[in-house]
C-alpha cells in the first residue's frame, strides 16, 4: 500500500467515525430544540455561538488548522440551526390572508390536522417555505373566471419551490353584510380583485362602488369591523360565522362552475405523479416557441396548457409556462426535457404532482 492509498484508507476511517459523531450531535440537537420550545427560546442563540467558537480553539493542538477548523465549526453549527428550523416547521402549512380566506379553507382540508401559519401575501409563503418556517404553502394559481394569478407564476419562477400536489376548491362568492343589513343598504363592496371580476355582473346590478382588499376574509373581517349597513365584503359563506356577517346573496359569480386551482409547494419535489409543469425562456429567434412545441410533440407527450407571463426587470421579454401529462421520472420525458433545455436559454422544472382522473 502506497503513501496515497494509506492516507485515504485514513480519511475513510475518521470519516466513519465522523459520521457516528455527527449522529450523536443531531440527536443532541433535537434535545435542545425539544427545551427550545418547552421555554419558548428562539433557535438562534449569538452569544452561546461566540462562546463555542472560543471554547472550541483549546481543541486544536496544529495552529495551522486553526482557520479551518473554525470555518467547519461555523459550518456545523449552521447545519444544526437548519435542521432545527426544518424541524420547527414539519408539518406547518402557510396560507396568506386570515381564518376564511379560500387558501385557509383548503389548507384545512388537504392538512386538516397540521397546525397553520397565516401570513399576509403571497411572497410571504413562498418565504416561509424558503426560509422554514413553513414545510408547505398553500397559494391559489388558476380560476376558471378570472384566469391565471400571475404573481404567484412569476413566485414560481424566481423562488426554488416545487409544486407538490394541486387541488380544485368550487368558489361560491357570497354578498356578506352586517346583521339587520339588506341589499338595498349596501353602497360599498369590498373584497379580493379576482372576486370583484367574478361577481362584476351582480355587482353592476347593484350600482356599487367596489374596493379591493388583499383577499376575501380580510374583505370580511374589515366590514365586520366598521359595523356600517353601506358597507358589504364578497367571500365564502363560512366568513359569515366567523365574523358574525349576514349573507344577504349567495351564487353571486358569474359562472356557476366557478373553481379555483391551488397549489401546494414546498421546498423538495414529489418522486411520482401523472401530470408535470417546467417554466423556460426560448432564445430571442424567429421560430423559438414553435421549436419547443415541436419536440414536446416528437416525444409524443400531451400539452394541458401553455400561459405566457412577462419577465420582470426585461421589458417585453417573456417566459413560458407549460403543463403535461406524464410522469417525470419516465425516460422518454427526461430526453424531452434534456432536448428543450438545448433550445432554450433556461428550463426550470416545477414539479410533478397528481392529478385525479375526475377532475
Amino acid at each position: 500500500m502506497n503513501k496515497l492509498e494509506q492516507a485515504r484508507k485514513t480519511i475513510d476511517r475518521v470519516d466513519r467515525e465522523i459520521a457516528k459523531l455527527y449522529e450523536q450531535r443531531m440527536d443532541a440537537v433535537r434535545d435542545v430544540l425539544d427545551y427550545k420550545k418547552a421555554n419558548n427560546l428562539p433557535i438562534y442563540d449569538g452569544s452561546r455561538e461566540a462562546q463555542v467558537l472560543e471554547k472550541h480553539k483549546d481543541f486544536i493542538q496544529n495552529e495551522e488548522y486553526m482557520p479551518y477548523y473554525m470555518e467547519f465549526l461555523k459550518d456545523v453549527m449552521k447545519n444544526s440551526k437548519e435542521y432545527q428550523k426544518s424541524l420547527m416547521s414539519h408539518n406547518v402549512v402557510a396560507y396568506a390572508g386570515v381564518e376564511g380566506a379560500f387558501s385557509h379553507i383548503v389548507a384545512e382540508k388537504l392538512f386538516p390536522n397540521c397546525p397553520k401559519l397565516n401570513v399576509s401575501s403571497f411572497e410571504d409563503v413562498f418565504t416561509a417555505v424558503y426560509e422554514k418556517k413553513a414545510q408547505y404553502g398553500v397559494v391559489p394559481f388558476q380560476n376558471t373566471n378570472s384566469g391565471l394569478v400571475g404573481e404567484v407564476l412569476d413566485l414560481l419562477l424566481e423562488y426554488p419551490v416545487y409544486i407538490r400536489k394541486i387541488a380544485d376548491q368550487s368558489i361560491e362568492q357570497c354578498l356578506l353584510g352586517i346583521k339587520g343589513a339588506t341589499l338595498k343598504d349596501i353602497e360599498w363592496v369590498y373584497s379580493k380583485d379576482q372576486a370583484l371580476a367574478q361577481a362584476k355582473a351582480f355587482l353592476t346590478g347593484l350600482k356599487v362602488q367596489t374596493v379591493a382588499y388583499p383577499n376575501t376574509a380580510m374583505a370580511a373581517q374589515y366590514v365586520a369591523s366598521q359595523k356600517d349597513i353601506r358597507k358589504g365584503a364578497i367571500g365564502a359563506k363560512e366568513n359569515a360565522s366567523l365574523y358574525n356577517l349576514e349573507i344577504l346573496a349567495s351564487n353571486i359569480q358569474a359562472n356557476s362552475q366557478n373553481q379555483t386551482r391551488f397549489l401546494v409547494i414546498g421546498l423538495e419535489p414529489e418522486s411520482k405523479g401523472n401530470r408535470f409543469s417546467v417554466c423556460l425562456t426560448t432564445r430571442h429567434e424567429s421560430g423559438s416557441l414553435a421549436k419547443i412545441i415541436q419536440i414536446i410533440a416528437e416525444y409524443g407527450l400531451n400539452m394541458e396548457s401553455i400561459q405566457s407571463r412577462p419577465i420582470k426587470g426585461k421589458p417585453f421579454e417573456y417566459f413560458f409556462f407549460i403543463e403535461m401529462d406524464g410522469d417525470l421520472s419516465n425516460d422518454n420525458i427526461q430526453a424531452c426535457i434534456e432536448k428543450m433545455k438545448l433550445n432554450c436559454e433556461h428550463v426550470k422544472i416545477l414539479g410533478t404532482y397528481s392529478l385525479k382522473e375526475d377532475e
